[in-house]
């Protein structure tokens, strides 16, 4: 049984209601030069469990890892809470992500579903840009099953020296040989970033 305090729970409420409106505007923003970050990312089935609202009422929630890489470098850590939302067809949540770059801070879900397919949209910043990207899967039996994906996560990164050098500063005071193998992974985006978009055709 998870509990949530009331203005924690009012903080994600209204943190929500902001990267709502953040994707409403995803047009506007993806107009603007951005560097991709390639991800390969899976979630293990989830675990259901319930929480308590301020008024004692109980809400379903599911729980689950986040495992892959993400611009080349490895997912040291991170978690999934999603709740669903008062309609069919929405909820959201929140999660946690970190690599030797360090951590997505304000991480949010937004939950979607055409009553085919499930989509999670994860909000966040992440060395101090915007990050966005996506997992999908069947609704039938959501949670169920592992949901993978990889593709290309949208950030407000201007190119791949900015996020070379984002990282190289991130990881600085790493071990030499630490450091070394992140810049090295962390440098290989480029090259994973045009062999996804020469097999997807993505331009």
């Amino acid at each position: 049984m998870h509990h949530r305090s009331s203005w924690r729970r009012a903080a994600v409420a209204f943190g929500l209601a902001a990267a709502l409106g953040l994707a409403s505007t995803a047009g506007t923003v993806s107009a603007a030069p951005s560097y991709p970050l390639y991800y390969v990312l899976e979630i293990p089935p989830v675990l259901t469990g319930y929480e308590m609202n301020e008024n004692q009422e109980k809400h379903l929630i599911y729980t689950s890892l986040l495992r892959g890489t993400l611009g080349g470098l490895a997912i040291d850590a991170a978690s999934v809470t999603v709740r669903p939302g008062a309609s069919a067809g929405a909820g959201g949540g929140e999660f946690s992500l970190k690599t030797a770059a360090g951590a997505v801070k304000n991480g949010l879900i937004l939950m979607t579903t055409d009553g085919r397919q499930t989509t999670l949209l994860f909000l966040g910043t992440y060395l101090g840009a915007r990050l966005q990207f996506r997992i999908a899967g069947p609704t039938k039996d959501f949670g169920g099953s592992t949901m993978a994906a990889k593709g290309l996560a949208d950030t407000s990164l201007a190119g791949h020296y900015e996020y070379l050098a984002a990282v190289t500063q991130a990881v600085a005071n790493l071990t030499p040989v630490a450091r070394a193998q992140a810049i090295t992974q962390a440098d290989g985006n480029l090259k994973l970033v045009a062999a996804y978009q020469g097999t997807a055709g993505t331009p």
